[in-house]
């Protein structure tokens, strides 16, 4: 009910903008993309899933982003107190952005250059990505991560992105019955426990997303990522950006 609530009210959002939506009715250029943000994310692939996400700009092209999410919460039953949670998964990354314009006409054959507006960005991230588990066992793993694709649309009323998010999966999860620890009192005891497999391949994430511009500083994202390795996931954030 909660993630079928917040669907319908980022739709209105996002058909409100393409109705009343104008050119530069928030002063930016089209392409005046903000890379500076600090969002809250809510997704549902199997289960339920929750948490946060933000953005820094660095010196020229450069920013650095990081996110924290719940996988397996169980957010239809927050009444009832038990907010856990199967896995956490966190990134840190450094990208780095440039308009397709700038790129290209850096290019040039003999005396032939190109003269090719800024109409997207693309972007390169590069950096870490780490698995938590609530497990007995210590099941936590690091593992490198790297984000590429392209930003395109208007930064006054709706943006969007395609990117492939290359990083190790986690590939199967298998219940081991071990024995121990066991109080002082019963000499054997059984004890399930989850022993997770990761991917020896790079996991291939496929991702489109679209961000509604609601105000100067406030959007509500929403998207869909596809993987070889996980249920296709379904997400919305709302976000603070600048």
């Amino acid at each position: 009910m909660i993630l079928r609530n917040l669907f319908l009210i980022a739709i209105f959002l996002f058909t409100s903008g393409y109705i009343w939506g104008k050119d530069g009715r928030l002063g930016k250029e089209p392409n005046e993309y903000s890379y500076a943000n600090l969002g809250l994310l809510i997704s549902y692939s199997d289960s339920d899933n929750i948490g946060f996400y933000g953005s820094l700009p660095l010196p020229g092209p450069l920013y650095v982003n990081a996110s924290r999410i719940a996988y397996g919460t169980n957010l239809r039953n927050l009444d009832n107190e038990e907010a856990e949670f199967e896995k956490t998964v966190n990134t840190l990354r450094l990208g780095a952005h440039i308009g397709i314009g700038d790129l290209l006409n850096s290019v040039s054959v003999g005396s032939v250059s190109l003269n090719l507006k800024n109409f997207v960005d693309v972007f390169v991230e590069g950096g870490i990505k780490s698995y938590s588990f609530d497990t007995s066992f210590d099941n936590d793993e690091s593992f490198g991560s790297v984000v590429a694709g392209i930003r395109y649309g208007n930064a006054n009323d709706w943006e969007g992105r395609i990117y492939f998010d290359f990083s190790k999966e986690v590939k199967n999860e298998e219940t081991l019955i071990n024995y121990g620890p066991c109080p002082p009192e019963i000499e054997i005891c059984l004890v399930d426990d989850v022993v997770i497999e990761f991917s020896d391949d790079t996991d291939i994430k496929a991702v489109l997303d679209v961000t509604y511009n609601a105000t100067k500083n406030f959007g509500v994202l929403m998207g869909f990522k596809t993987s070889q390795y996980l249920e296709n996931e379904v997400f919305l954030g709302f976000q603070l950006q600048i």
